[in-house]
């Protein structure tokens, strides 16, 4: 699992977050909020359409986070109510292509595995999973990617 290194330039999402565990899925949960309010975002959005989780803010001892789900806007988008907004800035990253169902498998490695073994530090910053125009939740082997901060060491 050799993953790409590449800088992301800065970008904007608005979407919904929570901040806590994954305990229940709460993860999954915010996007099935979050789908049904997709269309809200019509006529902001980045081109092409890019959906993020994003978490930030981790409280290692407590195993506590914020997540966000939301999708790429212009930086003049309008905030629905009971939305936020969210600025990720520029940096280098460790890109790790995975699938849905892998998701917390392929996370655990990456932090067991490949990092600990890498010529890489985790870098300060929000860690973000991207689903691109070619990502299809129906299909359980469709392409997602795992972006995690990275500075050589």
């Amino acid at each position: 699992m050799e993953p790409t290194i590449s800088i992301k330039a800065a970008f904007q999402i608005i979407g919904i977050q929570f901040r806590g565990t994954n305990e229940n899925n709460a993860c999954p949960k915010l996007w099935d909020r979050f789908l049904p309010r997709m269309g809200e975002l019509q006529g902001n959005l980045a081109k092409p359409v890019t959906a993020f989780g994003v978490c930030s803010d981790l409280d290692s001892d407590n195993n506590v986070f914020t997540y966000t789900v939301g999708l790429e806007v212009e930086n003049s988008a309008i905030i629905p109510v009971d939305m936020v907004s969210m600025e990720i800035p520029a940096q280098e990253y460790a890109i790790f292509e995975c699938s849905l169902p892998k998701i917390i498998e392929t996370i655990d490695n990456i932090y067991k595995n490949w990092l600990p073994k890498s010529d890489f530090l985790r870098a300060i910053g929000p860690e973000f999973e991207l689903y691109d125009e070619e990502f299809n939740p129906e299909i359980a082997d469709s392409k997602m990617y795992i972006y995690i901060p990275v500075i050589k060491k």
